[in-house]
Formats: C-alpha cells, sequence, structure tokens
C-alpha cells in the first residue's frame, strides 16, 4: 500500500537527522502518563463494511439475488437491478428487509443503474467467414457455405435440438457436449417435444450466447426458396424442416434404420448450408446438414412446384457482423389465426408481406410488427429475442407443456426464484411503440402484455389471471 505524502521524506533530511537524535543535553526521563479520567467516554466501535450482499433472512419475502449485481436504483417503490451477466430484475422495495435496503443503498451510492436512455460500448468481434463456396458456372449459380466443427448424431426424436446446435456451429456459436447432454438425457427419448425442459433447453442455447444471435425471418415478400437463397449469398445458414415425402425419397438403407421423426408442424428438422441454381431451367439443389451421422450431409433437388413442402423457418448472421438497415415496416390488417391460451395468434399484413404475433388484440399486433428496428441497444435486442422465443414456443410447443415451458425458460434466464412473491414483472421490453411486460402470475404461468408502466402491466395481470383488484 502506497504511503501518505507526508511520510514520503528524502532520504538526505532523514540522514541529516540522525546526528541530533544521538547529541545535545540527555533528555529527561519521561514521566508517567497521567490516569484517564473516570468520565472518559468508551471508544466507539464502528463495525466492518460488509464485502458482499447480507444473506436472506428467514420469513423474508423471495426476490431476485443480489449476488452478481452490477447496478440498481430505486424507482417509486420498485427496485431495477442489472446483473454483471447482463441480465436485468425487477422487484417492489417492500420484498426488501431492513438489513437488504441499507446495504442496497450503500450498493446504490457506488453503483448507480443510470435511468433513460444509455450508451453501450461493444467490444469488437471478428465476423465468422461462413461462405466456402461462391460462383456461377455454365449459368449454373453456386453457394456453400461451411459445414459444422462438429457433425452430430441425434438420439432419438430429437432434431429440433440438434439442428439448432448445427445452425450455430456454422454461424461461429459453438455449443459445448455438457450443454447438449444436460437436456436431451432428461427428457423422453422419442417424445421430447412433451417435456418443457426439451423447448426451454432449445431456446437457452440461443439466450447463453455472447453477442446475442442476429436471426431473420422471412418477409413474405419474395418465394421461401427465392429468400432462402438470398440468405445463404449473405452467408446466413438456414433453419429449415425436410417434408416427408423428400425424407422417405432418401436411400432405402438409411431409412430401414432411420424411420421418419417429424410431424405436422415442424417436419424433420434440418439445416440449410447450400445451394445450386439455374435460373434458365429454374432447378436446383440444397445442401442439407442432417442430425443423424450415417447421412450426415446430402443435396435435395428441387424445383418452385416444392416450395409449398419446405418450410424455411429462420436464417442467423454469422457471429459478428452488423444489423443490417432495414425498412420501416407499416402495417395494415390483422387476421385472427388461432387462439393460444389468453392471446390471439394474429397473421399482420405489411409493405414487406405477412408476419405472425402473438398479441392480446389487433392493433397491439399491428404495433408489435410496426416497431422500430433499427439499430439499437443491446438490452432492446436482447427483450426482443425474448419475446420472439416466447411466442415460438406459445405457438409450435404442445398445449400441454407450452405455459409451464415459457415460465421457466423466463425464470432460468433471469434467475426468478421459485417462491418469488406474485404477481411480478420477470422482464420489461422497450420498443418505439411502447412497453411490453412478461408478468409471472403463477410458478408456471407468465403473461405477455403490453402497458405503459409497470403499476399498469401488474394491474392487467391480476384482471387476466383472475386475481383481486388494487
Amino acid at each position: 500500500m502506497p504511503l501518505p505524502r507526508f511520510l514520503l521524506l528524502p532520504s538526505a533530511l532523514l540522514i541529516l537527522a540522525l546526528p541530533f537524535a544521538g547529541c545535545g543535553k540527555k533528555a529527561e526521563e519521561a514521566k508517567a502518563p497521567p490516569k484517564p479520567s473516570a468520565s472518559a467516554p468508551a471508544p466507539v466501535v464502528v463495525p466492518a463494511k460488509p464485502e458482499g450482499p447480507p444473506p436472506p433472512e428467514k420469513g423474508a419475502k423471495p426476490h431476485p439475488t443480489f449476488e452478481g449485481l452490477a447496478a440498481a436504483r430505486i424507482d417509486g417503490g420498485y427496485v431495477r437491478v442489472l446483473y454483471q451477466n447482463g441480465r436485468k430484475g425487477l422487484f417492489p422495495t417492500a420484498d426488501l428487509t431492513a438489513t437488504e435496503t441499507e446495504w442496497l443503498k450503500d450498493f446504490i451510492t457506488e453503483h448507480p443503474l443510470a435511468a433513460g436512455k444509455s450508451s453501450v460500448v461493444i467490444a469488437k468481434v471478428e465476423v465468422k467467414k461462413t461462405i466456402e463456396k461462391q460462383e456461377t458456372k455454365d449459368g449454373v449459380e453456386t453457394v456453400q457455405l461451411v459445414a459444422p466443427a462438429k457433425l452430430r448424431d441425434q438420439i432419438g426424436g430429437t432434431c429440433m435440438f440438434y439442428a439448432r446446435v448445427h445452425y450455430l456451429d456454422i454461424a461461429g456459436y459453438p455449443v459445448e457436449d455438457s450443454e447438449i447432454y444436460r437436456v436431451i438425457n432428461n427428457v423422453p427419448k422419442d417424445t421430447p417435444y412433451l417435456d418443457h425442459n426439451y423447448h426451454v433447453g432449445m431456446q437457452m442455447l440461443f439466450l447463453r450466447q455472447k453477442p446475442s444471435p442476429l436471426v431473420h425471418y422471412p418477409s413474405g415478400t419474395l418465394p421461401p426458396f427465392e429468400w432462402a437463397r438470398q440468405e445463404l449469398r449473405k452467408g446466413h445458414p438456414i433453419l429449415s424442416a425436410l417434408p416427408q415425402n423428400m425424407w422417405l425419397s432418401l436411400p432405402a438403407d438409411f431409412l430401414a434404420t432411420h424411420p421418419w421423426d417429424g410431424n405436422s408442424k415442424i417436419g424433420h428438422q434440418i439445416v440449410i448450408n447450400g445451394f445450386t441454381y439455374n435460373p434458365a431451367t429454374k432447378k436446383g439443389t440444397f445442401h442439407i446438414v442432417n442430425s443423424w451421422r450415417s447421412l450426415a450431409e446430402f443435396d435435395v433437388p428441387v424445383e418452385s412446384r416444392d416450395e409449398q413442402n419446405f418450410i424455411m423457418e429462420q436464417s442467423l448472421s454469422p457471429k459478428g457482423e452488423p444489423p443490417e438497415q432495414v425498412v420501416k415496416i407499416v402495417a395494415s390488417a390483422a387476421t385472427l389465426i388461432k387462439t393460444v391460451g389468453k392471446q390471439n395468434l394474429y397473421s399482420v399484413e405489411t409493405n414487406v408481406g405477412s408476419q405472425r404475433v402473438l398479441a392480446a388484440s389487433e392493433e397491439a399486433a399491428k404495433s408489435f410488427v410496426e416497431a422500430d428496428l433499427t439499430a439499437k441497444d443491446m438490452e432492446t435486442q436482447f427483450g426482443e429475442s425474448v419475446i420472439k422465443i416466447f411466442d415460438y414456443i406459445q405457438e409450435t410447443a404442445d398445449p400441454r407443456v407450452r405455459d409451464i415451458a415459457s415460465a421457466q425458460l423466463l425464470a432460468e434466464t433471469f434467475r426468478i426464484p421459485a417462491t418469488v412473491a406474485l404477481p411480478h414483472v420477470d422482464l420489461e421490453v422497450k420498443s418505439a411503440t411502447g412497453r411490453v411486460y412478461f408478468v409471472r402470475t403463477a410458478p408456471d404461468k407468465v403473461l405477455k402484455l403490453t402497458a405503459e408502466s409497470t403499476g399498469e402491466a401488474l394491474e392487467k395481470a391480476r384482471k387476466m389471471s383472475g386475481g383481486p383488484k388494487t
């Protein structure tokens, strides 16, 4: 530890002082110090300031942990916290004990969470090079992306999971074996999609990545095959699904040991990482990355009439690629497709094609698709990713598990304890058209709704869940 300035004497001054210490008059004998007065106050002992957050007290209301906290602030009776891993939390100050309140106030003094807009410095990430071959020869265009660094072999009916592992790998987001088997080994082998843990684990593959993967969806303005070829030219692998009729056209020896494992909604999940195309004949192929190692890669011949069978679900930017400039979206008509729980799935027509969105009303659906898609801070981008994933689970997961899968996904992502006081705001996402709140009304139920404030969101959640008004 550095010494105070007044103790840093020059060495020459110290040498001059030494002769006087042993010369001159003999020092008088030291007198005994006076006895302290009987009325002298006792010394005050200041307790040491705790280094970490106080441990939870017995009987206290549960709330998100303070471990790993980066910053916090108190707004109108609520505590907003930001963790070191970028996650956020929100809970009432009434849930805090006196000890926690005192500790948190000291923490906020040293680590305040800024309100309003904030600037984020993003570390530069080298862009993953995904295009291996790109040429046009004899009128045939060929684009081929790199293969996954490690070709996997799915276990049972887990094609949805393993396809996403390959998909992320091609784009520069490798997944550890332990992360795969932690999920796969704990769900039913043949019907994993009936276990909510399967859906949660599958989406956590994306939410755990840094930086957050940038996903693109078909706009509806291009035919599916042309959209796919356009994305592959950019180096974006595509998450797709192979229809049953094309699966059954694969080699007989392969089909003998690998029966069809798709379903009417998804098909057999695969990744497309290349194509050939002859514009004169309008025929070509798609190069498939499969999750069975015995037929890990193959080409599927396609022509325009096959577009109705393929499902082009989404594409993924290579790691480090900056966001694209996008066209301002204007919504027109919204058509109800079906009811999902207490919300509705709408198809919204826009100037760039139709989009599907889960919302409480037509107006809410239109507002969501018109949300500003230009460059956003990391917090907003992450929040919008959670919205997309939540909607995907609600639309595609089995009705028996979709609510608990959505609730567990948010609990795991934002470290929400199982005994948190309800209703509880798990996440608030700000957009150009308003705020989206995820409110937990039961341990296995989270509602997605729009509101102007936290209080309004909680009130709406109470009404929707049949709870008493405040």
